[in-house]
């Protein structure tokens, strides 16, 4: 089963401050207009379940709330996100220890407020003897209709209480799962950066393409904007940090990147985004609620010692 494990330290005696608003020409590419980007912290040196609201052009983020207001106490993640069409909520995976053991648990959270609430733990209800199950990604269709994926199996997902129910064997060692909504498929990228769709039926999978992100490490979170971009979190090899990439199957041998995920630089395995259309409808303000890069004024980076927490098969 996967395990969470304090993974890196970033240190340095130098400062780099970049003073000013934004760099001079953005890097990346814009998201599709009125769609909006997050990310939910997995670094120690943010509250839990902190969100950012993302400038995709950058990767720059602002603080949302103040997450669960408490840093962790011990190795604690946010895992892949996904937006449900339906109801206009969004939900994630919260993967953290209790005692010595690695808990999965289904959480929901306001991109308002940045406040997050706990569901439930994942759990197949299996007969008398109900398993916990340690998800590795879960995305969302049409109708709230829900998915799990965890260590080589599809579960359908009830969204009230994390209930899990076996569809079919599927992919493995995948934690970016997502569903297009201008395409009305499920994707899926796996640690060795393949990409795949999921026929949610049986869980059956059928490979696509794999995207030329540089380095070695992993790819551990999927979003769609409405134009049915990709964008993925990965992993950067220098200084355990995490970058933003954006691509679609016709660029997968030329990802665009954005940047690393920047306040002060933060880890993070959860993007998140919310459709423009399902703001509109609603009536939301995301300019009043999430000010981005091109308001911020002087940033600086500073060398520190960051506890990252990441996701590694156990032997």
């Amino acid at each position: 089963m996967k395990t969470l494990s304090a993974a890196f330290a970033l240190t340095g005696a130098a400062a780099l401050v970049l003073i000013g608003a934004t760099p001079a020409h953005a890097a990346g590419n814009a998201i599709d207009p009125g769609d909006s980007l997050y990310s939910i912290s997995c670094d120690s040196n943010w509250n839990l379940w902190q969100l950012f609201g993302v400038d995709s052009t950058t990767a720059f983020s602002t603080k949302i709330g103040d997450g669960s207001g408490s840093t962790p106490d011990s190795p604690a993640c946010a895992g892949q996100p996904a937006y449900d069409f339906t109801t206009g909520s969004s939900y994630y995976i919260q993967w953290y220890y209790d005692g010595d053991v690695n808990v999965a648990s289904l959480a929901k959270i306001d991109t308002g407020t940045g406040a997050s609430t706990t569901i439930n733990e994942f759990v197949w209800v299996n007969g008398e003897f109900p398993t916990a199950i340690n998800v590795d990604a879960i995305a969302i269709g049409p109708n709230s209709t829900a998915f799990a994926l965890a260590e080589g199996v599809l579960y359908s997902l009830n969204l009230a209480n994390a209930d899990l129910t076996p569809v079919g064997s599927s992919l493995v060692d995948t934690y970016a799962f997502a569903y297009d909504q201008k395409t009305g498929q499920y994707y899926a990228i796996d640690d060795s950066r393949d990409i795949f769709t999921v026929d949610v039926t049986d869980g059956s999978f059928d490979y696509i393409d794999t995207v030329a992100i540089p380095g070695e490490d992993g790819i551990y979170s999927l979003q769609f904007d409405e134009a049915g971009t990709f964008w993925v979190q990965a992993d950067e090899d220098s200084e355990g940090g995490a970058g933003l990439y954006s691509f679609t199957l016709a660029t997968v041998g030329a990802p665009v990147y954005s940047g690393s995920f920047t306040d002060d630089p933060y880890y993070t395995e959860a993007l998140l985004i919310v459709p423009g259309a399902a703001l509109a409808a609603t009536g939301t303000d995301l300019g009043a609620i999430v000010p981005l890069a091109a308001g911020a004024g002087a940033l600086a980076l500073v060398g520190m010692a960051l506890l990252i927490v990441r996701r590694r098969r156990a032997a």
